[in-house]
């Protein structure tokens, strides 16, 4: 169990004060990791950093902003060297036909799930290289990037688009030691989800999961501590399915 181990690695994880990204922090620190978890609002980012402990620090940041993203991966750089980084933030708020999608909201999506991944991946592996110590990132995509779902697919093609971004850094990238990687969940217990199972669309959605169950935070944790490992260290490029079997359909 020695490879699983993460002691002595710093992570950095957006998204992090709440659901998946909360999940991932903790399952770090378990595994003895200092982590640096990054949400958009203060006061929830700060609760969330106080009740991981002391290895966990919060920094404020809204990955749709290039320029927050840059002084994020500076500011957590400041830290402590990055080993690992984990671009979780993400959003799914419309729930619409794809004909029903404003310019706003379709510009809103791709900033935040695809754009800000991006920024903060090419940041983060810039002082990586720099630092000659190489390096993880794990993107927290969606099944929804592997097959299709109804009245998601603005989602669906930001998600998509940062599965081809993952192979393309783990490519160009490998030669420098830095792995890339994404996790491709299914539905997971969070509170973007719950509304949506809350509403008429719920069981039809539910019926479409061979476990029969959504997923929960730990489930995409594990996954998330294996790749950061050294079990891991001969994985790039990969897109790790955890979703219950929803991609068979």
């Amino acid at each position: 169990m020695e490879r699983f181990s993460l002691e002595g690695k710093t992570a950095l994880i957006t998204g992090g004060s709440r659901g998946i990204g909360y999940g991932i922090a903790r399952a770090f620190i378990e595994a003895g990791a200092r982590v640096v978890i990054a949400a958009r609002s203060e006061g929830p980012l700060q609760e969330a950093a106080a009740s991981l402990g002391v290895n966990c620090i919060g920094l404020r940041c809204d990955v749709g902003d290039p320029e927050d993203v840059a002084a994020l991966i500076e500011r957590a750089w400041a830290l402590g060297p990055l080993d690992v980084l984990v671009n979780n933030a993400g959003i799914s708020p419309y729930y619409k036909r794809v004909e029903a999608v404003s310019v706003a909201e379709f510009d809103q999506v791709m900033q935040v799930n695809l754009r800000g991944a991006y920024f903060a991946s090419v940041e983060a592996a810039k002082r990586m290289f720099a630092a000659g110590r190489g390096g993880c990132i794990i993107n927290v995509s969606s099944v929804a990037g592997i097959v299709p779902l109804e009245r998601q697919g603005v989602y669906a093609a930001a998600k998509a688009g940062l599965h081809q971004l993952t192979k393309v850094m783990a490519l160009e990238w490998a030669d420098r030691g830095v792995r890339v990687n994404a996790i491709a969940p299914g539905w997971v217990e969070t509170d973007l989800v719950d509304e949506l199972f809350a509403s008429r669309h719920g069981e039809r959605l539910r019926a479409d999961i061979p476990m029969g169950r959504l997923a929960t935070p730990d489930d995409v944790a594990g996954a998330a501590v294996w790749l950061a490992s050294e079990a891991a260290s001969y994985v790039t490029g990969s897109i790790v399915v955890i979703d219950g079997g929803r991609q068979l359909r």
